[in-house]
């Protein structure tokens, strides 16, 4: 009996970016064109089967053209037409957090579910630059399956070894994934057909292709040859069998023949390539940062005042949430678009943040109308939105003071708390101590009547050669002549934190190279400038320079509250205008970090900046935060790096890098507010500040789209920067010290409202909800999607199995766990207002509270 040569999977596709060398407007028509040009294949073609991705293209569609929509619907219900994806967009899935990648699926999902009946089951991300390690514990509590890609082929260094594979993440859960052999494009070509199916087959012993055939990118999708040629091999007459089939039939036909037994992969998905889509476009990153964080924060709010009188807004919320999501698409998060791009994002990011930060502010004015702030003064209420109790910096305008610069402040027992006047902010700060979890603490505002001798923790000090900041936990020591961090001595523990000169701005040549190649593909790696980092591959070898001869020093804050340097730089570049670096070196009273300011003006072409602390720790490992998680990544140097682990040398990560340690005695933690290219290498870990790289206008060509005559290919990044990073020494490891907590509090900073005198029913200092223990961190409060009740999410941060323990106010009638999805998984016990749910090493838990009316 001849022995089967498999058969071929035939789906049409069309893989169309939501903005990349045209603007999301461009793409709207886009996929209206590509619609109508499918159903008129659909009608000729009777067996032809199509899948598109991406709610936000469907929403679109039913916005501006309902009758193409109707059709569409129609050929949904009769399988002809596949959904897939279950996201909102094919987003970036590094750089988001794991709560926007919660939103993709969650609006996504939920929005084919209730247009089309149809619950997706088959992640859809062929053109991602790399995969965060915890995207299938998302994906399974989304109801996800199956996960597909065909990004991997693109890898510069290994091969990826798989096509078929299941994904697992750190907790546990797992995905079946496939690398498609060929491209998310294909056109139905013979040879190449039976090449991709020798290679399957050779690699992993399979013999079912699936070819996604389809013109990408711009749209357009499947043409009538494409169809004719699949149905050489549909009915009969080439030597493989061929059959229409939707993905998720894939999938089934190959679970089932390999009965599930078929490798696993315990890891991210990184890919060796587009390393630079970390770094570019700063201001877009900044803004993704800055909007997740307001988002959640929003909703924490706006979720207590409703008990106090406040309308939850949640069409307004749900409509920003959309248009972040939709700035997340991997082509404009990662920075790889053309600036007609950008000024659209900036324009939805503009919306976003007009509209969330009413809601807080609105929010907050609500509770704060409850709280008894009688007394002299005006009130100061520091509210909380993380889920313990902190202590941090509070900044007020003097504005907001009624202009008054002789002010003291004072807590709600009547003691007086140190604050400083800041000149030229025109503010005054003070360090607000044990706010309440998820809360409030009123502080008050009164004239000052008298000089008072305050007692510091801090101090400055000038000589000729460098300046000393100290506080209680640390002694910082700056070099006058280099402007560098000379010493970090961490008074706790008696240890000098760097092992060299630290805070080290280094600028690196980064210009195009031409010649290299993916492994598997022929690509010219210069096309991509915006998507690469070029500094280990220039001709002349690594070059940068290191900005080490300040043009200023100068103590700019001598305390109580806050002792501060500014170090003044000039980067010089032959043909360009000079970019000014200007830093603030601080320490504040009862703040356990060294905090960093940098602002850039930046003109450089092709250059690309990092900032470097030689460590006094010893490891090999350096963990980095990812979406709802953490990962361990090994110095690309060390002598017992494999090729895959020397291909890491310039990667992902989120609010916070940490060194520590082998033994787990001591380490240094790396904050950050808009970051997300990191690399250690050798105990020194650098985080990447900006690149100046060129728009891929020039691409357009290759779309048969216009690029103007005499067009320059301007530069990203140009003009000013603000960066904003802290070192967090600390004793045993990052989960022992904490430093996730320490991360969110650098980026979810306490909030001030000022409130005249007034009575009320809440008391001067007060938690609305507090979760325990330590490694567990709530990141989500919002009212449900489907009903009034209250959604808690929360994750586990350290790797291990504990019980959280949850206190919220209210009288509570019912209690479920869901999914990510928020269906109902399981029944949860609960006493008065105390809520107790076991929660698995690194997972992510989601729990429905239904209140008494």
């Amino acid at each position: 009996m001849k022995e089967s040569r498999g058969t071929c999977y035939f789906l049409g596709h069309s893989h169309l970016d939501a903005a990349w060398l045209w603007p999301f407007s461009e793409s709207r028509e886009v996929f209206h064109e590509t619609c109508k040009k499918i159903l008129e294949l659909m009608d000729k073609y009777p067996r032809f089967i199509y899948c598109q991705s991406s709610a936000q293209y469907y929403e679109w569609l039913e916005e501006s053209y309902p009758e193409v929509f109707e059709k569409v619907k129609k050929r949904v219900e009769e399988g002809r037409w596949e959904i897939v994806g279950g996201t909102w967009v094919e987003c970036d899935c590094n750089l988001p957090s794991g709560e926007s990648l919660v939103r993709q699926f969650l609006y996504g999902k939920g929005y084919f579910k209730r247009k089309f009946g149809v619950d997706v089951k088959v992640a859809w991300m062929p053109d991602s630059f790399g995969y965060a390690w915890t995207l299938p514990q998302i994906m399974r509590k989304c109801g996800i399956k199956f996960f597909l890609t065909q990004k991997l082929n693109w890898n510069d260094t290994t091969i990826f070894p798989y096509y078929f594979f299941r994904w697992t993440a750190p907790d546990g859960s797992s995905v079946i994934a496939h690398q498609t052999v060929g491209k998310y494009s294909e056109t139905v070509m013979e040879e190449r057909i039976f090449q991709q199916m020798r290679m399957l087959k050779s690699r992993q012993g399979l013999k079912d292709l699936l070819v996604l055939f389809g013109v990408g990118d711009h749209g357009g999708g499947v043409t009538e040859d494409m169809i004719e040629r699949a149905l050489e091999f549909v009915e009969g007459k080439k030597e493989v069998k061929g059959r229409f089939s939707t993905a998720v039939e894939y999938f089934e036909t190959l679970v089932r023949k390999t009965g599930g037994k078929i490798p696993e992969v315990y890891d991210e998905l990184y890919l060796q390539y587009h390393r630079g889509t970390y770094t570019t476009q700063a201001m877009v990153k900044k803004a993704n940062r800055r909007a997740e964080c307001l988002l959640e924060v929003a909703e924490k709010f706006a979720s207590i005042a409703r008990g106090y009188g406040y309308e939850y807004p949640a069409m307004k919320l749900k409509e920003a949430w959309k248009k972040l999501l939709l700035n997340q698409f991997h082509d404009v998060l990662a920075g790889s678009s053309i600036p007609e791009v950008y000024k659209e994002a900036e324009k939805l990011f503009k919306q976003t943040f007009k509209t969330v930060c009413s809601i807080v502010l609105g929010s907050l004015r609500a509770i704060a109308s409850k709280i008894d702030t009688s007394g002299e003064g005006r009130s100061i209420l520091v509210f909380n939105p993380l889920s313990w109790s902190r202590t941090g910096v509070v900044q007020v305008s003097l504005d907001r003071l009624g202009g008054e610069k002789e002010v003291e402040i004072y807590d709600e027992h009547g003691r007086i708390v140190p604050s400083q006047l800041l000149e030229e902010e025109k503010a005054i700060i003070f360090v607000a101590e044990d706010v309440p979890s998820l809360g409030y603490r009123e502080y008050k505002a009164r004239m000052k009547n008298r000089e008072r001798k305050t007692s510091m923790n801090l101090s400055v000090e000038e000589k000729e050669r460098g300046i000393k900041l100290e506080n209680e936990f640390f002694v910082v020591k700056i070099d006058k002549e280099t402007g560098l961090v000379k010493s970090i001595f961490d008074k706790r523990y008696g240890r000098e934190v760097l092992k060299d000169f630290g805070n080290r701005i280094q600028i690196y040549d980064d210009r195009p190279v031409s010649g290299r190649r993916t492994v598997t593909l022929q690509v010219d790696d210069a096309t991509f400038d915006a998507w690469e980092v070029y500094i280990y591959q220039q001709p002349e070898g690594v070059r940068y320079v290191e900005l080490d001869r300040p043009i200023e020093v100068a103590i700019t804050e001598k305390g109580p509250v806050k002792v501060s340097v500014r170090v003044r730089h000039k980067f010089v570049q032959e043909g360009r205008p000079d970019s000014i670096f200007v830093q603030e070196i601080t320490l504040y009273q009862k703040i356990p970090l060294i905090v960093f300011k940098l602002w850039i003006d930046w003109h450089a072409e092709h250059k690309l900046v990092k900032v470097a602390f030689p460590l006094n720790v010893h490891s090999d490992y350096t963990a980095y935060e990812v979406p709802y998680g953490f990962i361990l990544r090994r110095n690309p140097l060390s002598p017992n790096a494999t090729l895959a682990e020397r291909a890491k040398y310039e990667v992902p990560g989120q609010k916070w890098v940490d060194h520590s340690d082998e033994n787990g005695s001591y380490g240094v933690s790396l904050l950050n507010d808009c970051k997300y290219g990191f690399d250690t290498i050798n105990d020194t870990v650098r985080m990447t500040l900006l690149r100046s790289a060129r728009y891929p206008i020039e691409l357009r060509a290759n779309f048969g789209l216009p690029v103007e005559v005499g067009e320059t290919k301007p530069l990203t990044d140009q003009g000013k920067h603000e960066v904003s990073y802290a070192l967090y020494p600390h004793k045993s490891d990052f989960k022992e010290a904490l430093t996730v907590r320490r991360a969110y509090e650098f980026n979810y900073p306490l909030i001030p409202i000022i409130e005249e005198s007034h009575t009320g029913n809440l008391p001067k200092s007060h938690s609305f909800v507090s979760i325990q223990p330590e490694n567990v961190i709530l990141t989500v409060m919002k009212k449900a999607e489907d009903s009034d009740h209250l959604i808690l999410r929360f994750y586990e941060t350290a790797g291990k199995d504990v019980e959280a323990v949850i206190q919220i106010e209210g009288v509570l009638k019912d209690v479920v766990e869901t999914d990510l999805m928020e269906k109902e998984v399981s029944k949860i016990p609960f006493k008065g207002g105390e809520i107790k749910v076991p929660i698995s090493n690194h997972e992510i838990k989601t729990i429905k509270i239904e209140f008494e009316m």
